[in-house]
């Protein structure tokens, strides 16, 4: 038996060589390549940079001394590429629920054409009960061995005992710790769980290693790891398990180091019009000391590098002070996360999740609106004893608390997590469908033979105390609160509310009550349809369906399997500005009704609120270079400025001026350069929706200076372009 073993539980701290143990090769001339897929012919839908299986390669690479260095793969069309001249001994896939059926189809490919190459694969999307890992080693034959939780010393491992067998894989017999395979005589070996790393460092850096300088071609995101592990228990997590609640670091040092050398290559990407951000993949960011020093790290980057412009991140649950001093480190470039889910008590039982406070997730978003970061709510729907009325009120809470962003995302069944279970499922009359995956679909010419794949995801669409047709409601209410709440899409009418105390979730449910007409009505209906039709009932079918003549097609022409939330928003944004300028604008004269608030003056306030609203808007993606310019009343641009306005009169001008509208080079070159990257029709605008402070995008109103010069048209608000 070849086992490897990781320190003890007293050991405080593991050295390299204390940690390894008989990784003995026969030989190191083997050849190995990793595969991180991701789908390429709509867009690109796994945007980072394959650092997990490049920690995974170097690991190898250095306690191996293999002759020749491991090859990662990120796009399929480079891997079929290589194919062509000449096949690996072995070839790793990742599994995520974003390229299972991908990684799939490219391994079943290399089987049918080169039999004795050894596939392997790992990641999260993978089964927690023994009996499920079973049946999927048996229904997928086309994976010799799965690596279950940390990959680099299971794989590394793997590798060293098929070495000792001379790669005839049938001949390994060793009980490989987090190694499950079928063996020759067909009995399951599934073995226990490698422990874990503590040591992080004891993982060569991809990055400083050169394994990832490839990858730097202006279209992924880079990626880093300070943590591993989350201390919290979330049963719709693949991290909610025993195995991961210990938390394991990375050095400030060799953090430090990546960003350094990741700054200087991404400075160049940039420069040739590539994007600018960062993905900060620890679980939860800005909850220990040691993140201050990283933020501090990354804002050395930005002074001298002008990198990140952004940093994605799920940030800590429960430390707000030290979150939002992390925030104040990095100019306002972090997304700030409040991972609310549900503030339903039953709920957050239900989910394992009453030991983090909704209250302090509430504050996080007051604090960060004062520090002008952007933060982001999340909400999920469909969660074990969650009704329509729960639901909603969670989206009141979070609305009227100041969040920038309400995001509300769909319950999805993983592998591996406790809510995946029969007894969870049975116990809250959980029904589900399956959907395909926005942009994860296509097809690839590998090894002479066509590869077809596209993902398929299982969202619950309702329990035992959430009807579906109650569902499809919270659905609409979703997709009012993307357009009327996020983004500062109407960022002069919300603060107009909140100056006169007004709850913003009641312009929400006001919205949500009132008849819609023409486009609105339209662009609402057509959701709805989208909604309802994007569900299958059974994943055969959809699978079935997927592999018909012309069906990927059609997803990847936009025609269907889109984000349908930011699709519609986008649409609503490029088309519908008067409409939904009109729209907002009686709802709001309901609110002002209802506490009688309706005055004379404080509707043109509002008008020109809202007229100032559609402004920032209009032409901020089709044309970019048209300027408007409308006559106002009120200084709205001051109102918005000022964090606590006394009076609407303060804001009247001497006489009506002329605002006009425009964009900084700074703003225009940010819009350029995400639509070069996403395409610029309503796909490519909902995924710069996803990427970017939208906010910092949108146009700014002054009074221009006349000049001789000045071009642009004064236009009137019924005659604005795109709406």
């Amino acid at each position: 038996m070849t086992l490897i073993k990781i320190g003890t539980l007293n050991e405080e701290k593991t050295t390299k060589q204390e940690s390894i143990i008989n990784l003995k090769t026969k030989h190191n001339d083997i050849k190995i390549w990793l595969v991180d897929p991701t789908y390429t012919q709509q867009q690109i839908s796994s945007e980072s940079m394959p650092s997990a299986v490049g920690g995974i390669a170097t690991f190898t690479e250095h306690n191996l001394k293999l002759k020749h260095p491991i090859r990662l793969f990120k796009y399929p069309e480079k891997l079929a590429n290589a194919l062509e001249n000449e096949i690996p001994d072995i070839i790793g896939f990742s599994n995520y629920m974003w390229n299972f059926e991908l990684s799939l189809a490219l391994a079943r490919r290399i089987k049918e054409y080169a039999a004795d190459t050894v596939v392997v694969m790992g990641g999260p999307n993978y089964p927690v009960d023994p009996s499920d890992q079973e049946t999927f080693l048996r229904t997928h034959p086309e994976i010799d061995f799965y690596v279950v939780g940390e990959g680099e010393i299971a794989f590394a491992n793997l590798a060293a005992a098929l070495t000792r067998v001379d790669m005839k894989k049938h001949n390994v017999k060793d009980e490989l710790p987090s190694v499950h395979y079928i063996m020759v005589d067909g009995q399951p070996n599934i073995s226990s769980s490698v422990e874990r790393i503590k040591d992080l460092t004891e993982i060569p850096s991809p990055y400083l290693e050169g394994k990832l300088d490839e990858f730097f071609d202006g279209k992924l995101q880079p990626t880093i790891q300070t943590t591993r592990g989350c201390p919290f228990a979330c049963t719709f997590c693949v991290e909610g398990t025993d195995y991961y609640t210990k938390i394991y670091r990375n050095s400030q040092e060799k953090t430090q180091s990546e960003l350094y050398y990741i700054a200087s290559k991404m400075q160049q990407v940039r420069k040739k019009g590539g994007r600018n951000d960062l993905w900060l993949v620890d679980s939860n960011f800005g909850m220990y000391n040691q993140d201050l020093d990283t933020c501090k790290s990354i804002a050395r980057c930005q002074t001298k590098y002008n990198w990140p412009e952004y940093i994605q991140c799920d940030t800590g649950k429960n430390n707000k002070p030290r979150v939002l001093s992390a925030a104040r480190l990095v100019n306002g470039a972090m997304r700030i996360s409040g991972s609310v889910q549900t503030l339903d008590s039953d709920v957050l039982k239900n989910i394992k999740r009453s030991n983090i406070s909704g209250d302090n997730l509430m504050e996080l978003a007051v604090e960060a609106a004062e520090i002008d970061a952007d933060s982001r709510s999340e909400i999920i729907l469909a969660l074990p004893g969650e009704s329509l009325t729960s639901h909603l009120q969670t989206i009141k809470a979070v609305a009227d608390s100041g969040f920038n962003h309400v995001n509300t995302y769909q319950l999805m069944m993983l592998p591996g997590t406790e809510i995946d279970s029969p007894e969870t499922r049975e116990k809250y009359g959980m029904k589900t469908r399956f959907r395909v995956l926005p942009r994860c679909f296509g097809y690839f010419e590998v090894l002479g033979k066509q590869v077809i794949a596209a993902e398929i995801e299982e969202v619950c669409i309702s329990t035992n105390t959430l009807p579906f047709e109650d569902y499809v409601k919270c659905r609409k209410m979703h997709l009012l609160t993307h357009i009327f709440h996020n983004d500062g899409l109407f960022s002069s009418a919300l603060k107009f509310i909140k100056f006169f105390k007004l709850s913003p979730y009641r312009w929400l449910e006001l919205l949500f009550e009132e008849e819609m007409k023409g486009g609105v009505k339209e662009l609402f209906d057509k959701f709805e349809q989208d909604t309802r039709n994007e569900l299958w009932i059974k994943r055969d079918e959809l699978v079935h369906n997927i592999q018909n003549p012309g069906i990927v097609d059609s997803y990847i022409s936009g025609e269907t399997g889109y984000n349908l939330l930011f699709v519609h928003k986008a649409i609503g944004m490029g088309r519908l500005v008067q409409e939904l300028k009109n729209f907002a604008s009686v709802t709001l004269e309901k609110l002002l009704a209802e506490t009688n608030k309706d005055t004379k003056d404080n509707l043109d306030f509002l008008y020109d609120a809202l007229n100032y609203n559609a402004c920032c808007i209009s032409n901020l993606f089709q044309n970019i270079d048209k300027t408007p310019i409308i006559k106002m009343k009120y200084d709205i641009e001051k109102f918005i400025s000022e964090d606590d306005p006394v009076s609407i009169e303060k804001y009247l001008f001497e006489k009506i001026s002329e605002i006009k509208f425009v964009l900084q080079d700074t703003q225009k070159d940010i819009i350029t350069r995400s639509l070069d990257l996403y395409g610029y029709n309503d796909l490519g605008i909902s995924r710069l929706l996803t990427k970017v402070f939208v906010k910092k995008i949108l146009r700014t109103g002054f009074n221009p200076l006349k000049s001789e010069n000045q071009t642009s048209k004064t236009i009137d608000s019924a005659d604005w372009p795109y709406c």
